[in-house]
């Protein structure tokens, strides 16, 4: 008989991982929102929302590219 501990190390999860990967959405989100500036003629702002919405999506590549490549 397993114990519940061996279930939950099946799943390749970790608080560390599940807490960076909500951060990260929350900063895209937010980045996102900001980005809008480009299109008002508020040209720092969404140039800094723009940076802010790749910012995680170029972090997770480069986790990808680690963990497989």
């Amino acid at each position: 008989m397993s114990s519940p501990d061996d279930n939950a190390e099946g799943f390749g999860f970790s608080l560390r991982n599940v807490i960076l990967v909500v951060l990260s959405l929350f900063i895209f989100y937010l980045g996102r929102g900001w980005a809008r500036g480009l299109l008002e003629g508020n040209y720092p702002i969404g140039v800094l929302g723009l940076v802010l919405a790749l910012a995680p999506i170029v972090w997770l590549l480069f986790v990808i590219r680690e963990a497989y490549f």
